[in-house]
């Protein structure tokens, strides 16, 4: 049964988000320049800057990103139990708009859910704080929190206290710039493309994701991070096996609710046991 945050943040989010979509369906983009009639469909591409020097091109690229994040998955994508979503992500883009404006975008590989109460290895197993909240809102909200000064990042999912942690992502698109923000606290190292990612800490340098801008952005609508269609995975490509660093979990530690795809190189650590069992 859905609690009564997320059903009253779902029945707050109704009209606003009703009305975003009025005003998008609408198809019209303003410029000083001109106005621009959007096919349905090619809301990406059909976006024109502006012909005057004094507009901003960051900010019409932020504008552009907007289109693109309505195509993101709507509600009804995260509102599934978590197992289901944590396998469901796998393949899917995960998008970082940067503050010049630039994507930073990644296909996730590997996930663990964490179910809330009964789950001794999710935060939420003991119930709601002002720290694990996001957990406890409306699903495909991002969760992030610290842990020895690096952060993860979460997407809450059907269910009280139920989110996915994004294990790892294979690098997209700008790796370049993945890299000069891993280096910002590696100065001079040198990274491989699957080593910026392959790790939730780690996936959460390439792309910046931090608690104080990411924390409780709601993904189905948010222009800061969203997520975006990318390759099928079959299920038989798909490893479950146990979590990681969770020795505290007692009886949940050894659950096979961590999914990753089978032969990627960015997977943060392989279970062959577990990939010899498929």
């Amino acid at each position: 049964m859905m609690s009564t945050t997320k059903r009253s943040a779902r029945k707050c989010s109704t009209s606003i988000a009703s009305k975003i979509r009025k005003k998008l369906d609408s198809s019209d983009v303003h410029s000083d320049s001109k106005t621009k009639k959007i096919p349905k469909g090619n809301e990406k591409q059909s976006i024109k800057l502006s012909n005057d020097p004094n507009t901003s091109q960051v900010k019409q690229i932020k504008e552009t990103t907007i289109y693109s994040a309505t195509k993101a998955f709507d509600y009804t994508f995260y509102n599934r139990p978590c197992e289901e979503l944590a396998r469901a992500l796998l393949g899917k883009k995960l998008v970082r708009l940067s503050d010049k404006g630039e994507r930073l975008c990644g296909t996730i590989v590997e996930t663990e859910a964490y179910l809330g109460h009964p789950d001794k290895g999710a935060h939420s197993y003991k119930g709601k704080t002002n720290k694990n909240e996001a957990m406890f809102l409306e699903p495909g909200t991002a969760y992030v929190y610290h842990i020895h000064s690096y952060c993860c990042m979460n997407i809450s999912s059907k269910g009280d206290g139920a989110a996915v942690l994004l294990r790892a992502l294979e690098p997209v698109e700008n790796i370049p710039s993945m890299i000069k923000l891993r280096q910002k606290r590696t100065p001079g190292k040198t990274f491989k493309s699957h080593e910026l990612c392959n790790g939730p800490s780690k996936l959460c340098l390439s792309l910046d994701v931090t608690k104080d801008q990411i924390n409780k952005e709601d993904m189905t609508k948010s222009t800061k991070i969203w997520m975006e269609n990318g390759d099928e995975i079959k299920p038989d490509r798909i490893v479950h096996c146990k979590r990681i660093n969770i020795s505290y979990a007692e009886e949940w530690v050894d659950k096979p609710l961590r999914y990753y795809i089978q032969g990627n190189k960015c997977v943060s650590k392989l279970d062959k046991e577990a990939e010899k069992a498929m």
